[in-house]
């Protein structure tokens, strides 16, 4: 059994994260269910503002976990790093009693903290074994974002500069991974809130580069960084009618694609920047074998 912490974002605008991760989790036969009773993180204000408030906000969530007994998918990037953060601040046992008695709950650290791609990087033999569309040919620019893999004193799941699992995943699922410089840098995150103007150039240089590189389509795992840059196309699109029309997918829409899920199952109709392109290229011949991770373009 796994425990799943959805986060505000994907409880909100992205949906189409949930219910990708939550069919592809089924079609694996992964046993998910989400935590009875969580909270918000504190992502991504809390720890400017008060530091044991954002310790307490992510360790009430860790202590119901640790109190299951179960492991807990994280999805979104900002609230993985909170909860890695504090789970790394309660190794200091002065910390960990002060935000026991904050929260009410005993917290002895023991709760594993996966994040979706190194759970799905575990399924890679099946997805490629299992995938019904090779999506041959299409060419994906993964993008990790700045925070995914550089939390701060706390050991990563990948290489912090040059990780390289989603574009396994992407190779594992029929699709060829580009390489290209830009898969860790920062799409602004909330400045696209605060000043659109920031944000806008952040993520249009991504995008451009995605764009040189010949990119069919980005793939992500962090919530922020699709919807930065999904609305950034669309800011550009309404601003002069030159989007680029670069689909921005999460990594699980595009994993349930190859495992045979429909465009309704997996919400690509809410994704802002059309999908019409792309999903005509889908539609390819079955996958054939001996196609996968060993194919990838780097």
């Amino acid at each position: 059994m796994m425990r799943f912490y959805p986060g505000c974002t994907l409880s909100s605008s992205a949906k189409p994260y949930k219910r990708s991760l939550e069919w592809v989790w089924q079609r694996l036969e992964i046993e998910l269910e989400e935590l009875p009773g969580w909270t918000c993180c504190g992502a991504t204000s809390a720890h400017a503002l008060h530091r044991d408030l954002a310790y307490a906000l992510p360790a009430r969530n860790l202590a119901i976990a640790q109190e299951l007994g179960d492991d807990l998918l994280v999805a979104c990037s900002a609230c993985y790093s909170r909860l890695k953060i504090t789970q790394k601040a309660l190794e200091n046992a002065q910390i960990c009693e002060r935000i026991s008695r904050t929260i009410e709950r005993p917290l002895d650290g023991r709760v594993q903290i996966k994040n979706v791609l190194e759970v799905l990087s575990e399924q890679m033999p099946r997805i490629q074994k299992e995938k019904t569309k090779a999506l041959e040919g299409l060419k994906v620019a993964c993008y990790y974002g700045c925070l995914a893999t550089r939390i701060p004193r706390v050991a990563g799941f990948d290489d912090r500069e040059n990780p390289t699992l989603m574009e396994r995943l992407v190779s594992a699922a029929g699709a060829t991974a580009l390489d290209w410089p830009m898969k860790t840098s920062c799409c602004g995150a909330s400045f696209s809130v605060i000043n659109e103007a920031i944000a806008l150039t952040m993520c249009s240089q991504i995008l451009e580069m995605a764009r040189r590189c010949g990119a069919d389509l980005i793939v992500t795992s962090c919530p922020f960084c699709q919807y930065n840059l999904d609305w950034a196309q669309w800011m550009r699109a309404r601003a002069d009618g030159h989007g680029l029309n670069i689909p921005v997918l999460f990594i699980t829409q595009l994993v349930g694609l190859a495992l045979g899920g429909n465009e309704r199952e997996l919400m690509l109709e809410a994704n802002l920047t059309p999908q019409s392109p792309f999903l005509k290229r889908r539609e390819c011949s079955p996958p054939t074998s001996g196609e996968g991770v060993g194919e990838r373009s780097l």
